[in-house]
């Protein structure tokens, strides 16, 4: 079902449909030109294009959705999928409400126990697996056509990360993270490109890093994530050093593998050797979107946006990362269907909307994700061709740690980010650091399957 694609190939730049997001327009300016694709649930119907007569065969349905994020470009995100459907099919009215992410999670387990949970709603990549063995997610690929564009029009990456354990469970928009660096400071230190591989990356974080009279570092050159999410700094450096998995198959952790051990001694140097100060890895908080870093691998592209009012895109460069095959992270949100959702025909009519060629140009102008879809990107790219045609270039040979694992956060909060701060301030050394914390996510993944 879910066929391989080729790689993004670069269209013709277009210009429509780049005002669909801004100044508070509705989605209406991306125009109706969507065809909705023919589900299991109305095999045989007539398919309809634009305000088709449907109102006169169905009885008005509203359909709730939640989106995951805060801020207006979300806001019209929401709004602009919600004005899509309407055009598209009359007869459905989304309501939407857009959560903030610090409490979306919580917020929708409480909808789901107390039977109130949306029947749109997007989905975090990494809880992904837990909202499925919850039972909350349509197995999508049991509703969607075998001929559903969707299948071809997408990369095979890109699918992978809305699929656990053999199904398919929604179409993300993605975060694409590129080798963002501050040409200004780059033209300032005598650089003129890019660097291509881990070893210019090191002698530039040193050309590059500044300190005040005391030796604090005021600029770091390359910014490592200290504490916080320090696995989205450690994973393109992962990349550098040709290791691309952070745990196997069956979600044993690789971290004790001689390329992760080369990776993590070459991450903890930008500390021990004074080119970073303490950094947080959050997405939203780099020390390189709020000025104080010259070069990242961890901003996510929905940050540039920001930086167009922050730092200016005019001193941004963005370039393919130094790692192996070009490749850095893949996440994002997976738009995803409540299986108990009433009015599951027009439910599964609505994602075909947002999740087809407009819907995903919306998510690329609104809230900057990198558009899932090649149809989708030459809209995409059209806003800044030097800075969103890199990301799209990313695109098909992004990645992620490994399938997606249901002992993410376990991962993440109990194993990893305790023992990566002590072996970055010289608390453990790096092997004896990476043992014990496959040692705390060994215990927590024992523990987990013991209470479940």
């Amino acid at each position: 079902m879910l066929k391989k694609v080729l790689a993004v190939t670069m269209a013709a730049i277009m210009t429509v449909g780049l005002t669909a997001c801004g100044g508070g327009s509705s989605a209406s300016s991306a125009g109706n030109e969507t065809a909705a694709a023919e589900t299991k649930a109305e095999a045989g119907a007539k398919e309809s294009t634009g305000n088709e007569a449907s109102g006169g065969s169905h009885e008005p349905v509203t359909i709730t959705m939640w989106w995951p994020g805060s801020g207006e470009g979300y806001e019209q995100l929401a709004k602009g999928l919600a004005d899509l459907v309407h055009e598209t099919y009359d007869w459905i009215t989304i309501d939407y409400l857009v959560v903030p992410w610090g409490d979306y999670d919580s917020k929708m387990n409480v909808a789901f126990a107390g039977g109130t949970a949306p029947d749109i709603f997007g989905v975090g990549m990494n809880p992904l697996p837990n909202y499925v063995q919850t039972g909350n997610l349509l197995e999508l690929e049991n509703y969607l056509p075998e001929d559903w564009d969707g299948w071809e029009d997408i990369p095979q990456n890109v699918l992978d990360c809305g699929s656990f354990d053999g199904h398919f469970y929604g179409v993300m928009m993605c975060d694409v993270r590129p080798l963002i660096y501050r040409k200004d400071l780059f033209e300032k230190a005598g650089l003129a490109e890019a660097p291509k591989n881990k070893e210019e990356l090191w002698d530039y974080a040193q050309r590059l890093t500044e300190r005040d009279e005391n030796g604090k570092v005021t600029l770091a050159g390359f910014q490592i994530g200290t504490t916080g999410y320090v696995d989205n700094t450690l994973y393109p450096i992962a990349l550098m050093h040709g290791q691309d998995r952070l745990w196997d198959d069956d979600y044993n952790l690789l971290m004790l593998e001689p390329a992760m051990l080369e990776t993590v001694e070459y991450a903890k140097r930008f500390v021990t050797e004074g080119l970073c100060d303490y950094s947080d890895a959050t997405i939203g908080t780099s020390a390189f979107a709020a000025g104080n870093a010259a070069m990242s691998l961890n901003t996510s592209c929905n940050e540039l946006g920001n930086m167009r009012e922050t730092l200016g895109l005019e001193k941004v460069g963005v370039a393919v990362p130094p790692t192996e095959g070009g490749s850095n992270f893949l996440g994002g949100t997976i738009v995803s269907v409540n299986n108990k959702a009433e009015n599951m025909e027009a439910v599964l009519m609505a994602y075909q909307v947002m999740t087809n060629t407009k819907g995903c140009e919306l998510a690329g102008l609104c809230a900057g994700f990198c558009p899932p879809r090649k149809s989708s990107l030459p809209v995409y790219i059209a806003q800044d061709p030097d800075i969103y045609g890199v990301v799209a270039e990313i695109l098909p040979a992004a990645k992620t740690y490994g399938p997606l694992n249901p002992y993410f956060a376990d991962f993440r909060n109990l194993a990893l980010l305790p023992w990566m701060e002590k072996i970055y301030y010289g608390k453990v050394d790096v092997k004896e650091g990476l043992e014990s914390a496959c040692r705390d996510y060994d215990e927590a993944r024992k523990l987990r399957d013991e209470n479940n």
